[in-house]
């Protein structure tokens, strides 16, 4: 992987440089969503086509066209190790990056022996993102509509902007966390969507499967696209809370699984 200035992430294989991507003509030079994100830097290199995917890519592209018109969409991608999840994803991502209008944000989770992190994946995406995304202008609507997100990213304030803000938020709950990046997605993604990526969701603390319940649940107008990639066996496994989320919200039709089967010899 790799970021990409103000665009946050691309899945990379075989790394080479590449000239930055011009702005279309006629862009906004006003806000970042106005404009979208510009794309440039390293780009994707997988495959050209993957053989036997199409089905599932097809449904990604439903996912951002619904996204588009304004309804959510959380989308899990699962399958056994292996199988070609994150491949499925990246050459989605590559599609996507046509457009450079849409916020791309990619989150990874890891395995720990500990205690994780609460929304280690989320602050990750939302973290380059300001950096390699929105610069300023990102970090002023965290600082609007989630300044306790913003708060857990203290290398994006100078210091007396992060004393000030950290005075400002004593007693803050996770509660609030969740609330208010609820409500950043919504501003962030009031005139092009957001495709926010959440890699290995079965390593992922309690904390992220509350806030994509929430996005989930959420019914006011957003367009924004969740890929959440998971392994079903480690889920199970480990009774990883995850599952019974998953099935409740599947059970609501706030979400959909799109699950990668093994190719037949007649595809590859």
């Amino acid at each position: 992987m790799a970021t990409v200035h103000r665009r946050g992430y691309r899945f990379i294989a075989g790394v080479t440089d590449s000239e930055p991507r011009p702005e279309r003509d006629g862009a906004s030079e006003r806000s970042p969503v106005g404009s979208g994100p510009t794309g440039g830097g390293f780009r994707y290199r997988g495959p050209a086509h993957l053989v036997g995917r199409e089905p599932a890519l097809d449904r990604l592209q439903r996912g951002i066209e619904a996204a588009w018109r304004g309804t959510r969409q959380i989308v899990f991608v699962t399958g056994e190790p292996g199988i070609g999840k994150t491949g499925v994803v990246g050459a989605f991502l590559e599609r996507v990056t046509v457009d450079p209008r849409v916020w791309i944000a990619h989150g990874q989770c890891v395995e720990t022996y500990g205690a994780p992190e609460p929304y280690l994946p989320v602050l990750d995406a939302f973290g380059r993102l300001c950096r390699e995304g929105g610069g300023d202008w990102l970090v002023t609507l965290l600082r609007k509509h989630a300044p306790t997100w913003l708060a857990q990213m203290p290398w994006l304030l100078d210091r007396t902007d992060r004393d000030a803000l950290q005075r400002e938020l004593l007693g803050a709950t996770r509660e609030r966390m969740l609330r208010e990046m609820a409500e950043a997605v919504e501003a962030l993604t009031a005139e092009a969507p957001l495709v926010l990526v959440l890699e290995d969701l079965h390593w992922s603390d309690t904390a992220t499967v509350d806030l994509v319940s929430l996005l989930a649940r959420r019914q006011e107008p957003t367009r924004l696209l969740l890929i959440g990639t998971y392994r079903p066996v480690d889920v199970i496994g480990s009774q990883h809370p995850l599952e019974h989320v998953r099935l409740e919200l599947h059970t609501r039709g706030c979400s959909q699984e799109l699950s990668l089967e093994p190719l037949s010899e007649a595809t590859t």
